[in-house]
């Protein structure tokens, strides 16, 4: 039987490629220096930048803001610009990253309800403190049981050493939990590694890597199917009552 969920934060429960592309979409209208890129062009080479630092970052070695910095000092090298105020550049980021964050939508509704049958944790590549915040913003704190983050453990996703402190804070075994995730690596095998079943979140109908390893799930809505398809007996336990 299913006793507890593990979800991913980042673009699983809250919407971070909306609100990092309307960051970019921000600077470059007030930076003349990277309008000579279209807005795909620098949201790719940002995602590509950001990936190549991400597990410092993950892992509290870099400092959030200064690997923000940096981001720009590349973007800005990338469009043909080195000089270009990257420190300005990112301060703007955060303002309009932060002014246009949102939900994924029907995150809270499925949190709440599978939290009224499971424990739930949240599973994630980040510090502490971002993601407490990101919790407590948008809702989510009081149904999250745990919250396990890289840099409090040390390992990121797809170590499966983050996952096994995620099911000794919820007191349960491999297989009574299932992973909801939208990172195919970090999420999906690394769940799958630890010996816990997942479910792909693909909001962006990307390629399916591999049905046999995992279900792929279009969104979180409605609640109660993807509910049920996270933990079948416990929906059907629910529909008897």
């Amino acid at each position: 039987m299913i006793r507890a969920v593990l979800f991913d934060l980042d673009d699983t429960l809250v919407d971070h490629q909306y609100s990092s592309r309307a960051a970019i979409a921000g600077v470059r209208e007030r930076f003349a220096a990277l309008q000579s890129l279209e807005l795909d062009e620098l949201v790719a080479e940002n995602q590509r930048i950001l990936d190549s630092m991400h597990h410092e970052v993950a892992l509290g070695t870099r400092d959030v803001a200064d690997a923000r910095i940096e981001r720009y000092r590349r973007l800005f090298a990338f469009a043909g610009h080195p000089e270009a105020r990257a420190a300005a550049a990112a301060e703007l980021h955060r303002r309009v990253y932060q002014a246009n964050r949102r939900r994924v939508e029907g995150a809270l509704e499925l949190v709440t309800l599978l939290r009224s049958w499971l424990r739930v944790a949240v599973v994630t590549n980040n510090t502490i403190a971002e993601q407490e915040e990101k919790l407590a913003t948008f809702g989510f704190a009081p149904f999250v049981d745990a919250l396990v983050t890289s840099e409090e453990v040390g390992a990121a996703k797809p170590d499966p050493r983050i996952f096994r402190v995620a099911l000794e804070r919820l007191g349960c075994e491999p297989h009574e939990a299932v992973m909801i995730g939208d990172a195919w690596v970090q999420d999906i095998l690394g769940a799958t590694g630890a010996g816990i079943r997942a479910l792909w979140l693909n909001r962006n109908g990307l390629p399916h890597p591999d049905p046999a390893t995992a279900m792929q799930i279009l969104a979180l809505h409605p609640a109660e199917d993807v509910a049920a398809l996270a933990a079948p007996d416990r929906a059907l336990m629910s529909r008897e009552l």
